[in-house]
């Protein structure tokens, strides 16, 4: 005779608390963060080290930011040594109640005329000046003003002090005994007039600018050209 089997239903004991509705799937929001978080700083990491790998495979790109930088310094340093202040007076003639040239002239001057104004240039830059008999008229004074020119007889001076004395320039220049440099002053076709030759040969890779100026010439007149400043 086959016994059969009884099951008997289990109810909750009082008491008994039932999985909040929702409860699973706060868990699976929960995770889901966790796992973006991970993948941020996984990817920050990451980044971290494709940087630093490419600054070691390019070492020499800071050398040549450090070789620009020097280069610009070296730009303004050689500016400031060629160039000087010149005072420029404009005036127009005068019939009666003007003044004369010697009143307002007293230094070395270049006089220019252009549609009825004369433009005094003075400097003590100048190694000719014109003359004060050349302009015996009366005149009303206009626009003075003083501006920054670069002259090629300061060029020159470089030149020499680059001849007789060059590591005493470099230190000047606040060059490092490691690198050289060379200047030329080109005109506004970019054909040599001054050439201070480097007495070094470039043994790495070499650095150029040229910069446009505004300079007076070996006769005292105006015109365009560049400064080429190499550096190695």
């Amino acid at each position: 005779m086959i016994k059969q089997k009884t099951y008997t239903k289990e109810y909750p004991k009082e008491g008994h608390k039932y999985p909040k509705e929702g409860h699973k799937g706060n868990f699976l929001i929960r995770s889901r963060k966790g796992s973006q978080i991970s993948f941020i700083i996984s990817f920050l990491l990451f980044i971290s080290f494709l940087i630093f790998f490419i600054s070691i495979l390019n070492p020499f790109e800071k050398i040549e930011t450090g070789k620009s930088s020097l280069l610009k310094h070296l730009e303004n340093e050689i500016i400031k040594n060629v160039t000087g202040d010149v005072e420029v007076i404009s005036v127009k003639e005068k019939v009666g109640n003007g003044i004369l040239c010697g009143d307002f002239v007293d230094n070395n001057f270049k006089a220019k005329t252009k549609n009825g104004i004369i433009k005094f240039y003075i400097s003590n830059e100048f190694s000719n000046s014109d003359s004060c008999q050349d302009y015996s008229n009366e005149y009303e004074l206009g626009l003075i003003r003083t501006q920054k020119y670069v002259f090629q007889s300061k060029i020159l001076k470089l030149n020499k002090s680059y001849e007789d004395d060059y590591e005493y320039l470099k230190k000047y220049f606040g060059i490092p005994e490691t690198n050289d440099f060379e200047v030329s002053l080109l005109n506004i076709n970019k054909s040599s007039i001054i050439k201070i030759n480097s007495k070094e040969t470039p043994q790495t890779e070499v650095l150029a600018d040229i910069i446009p100026v505004t300079y007076f010439n070996k006769t005292s007149e105006i015109e365009n050209g560049y400064l080429k400043v190499v550096l190695w």
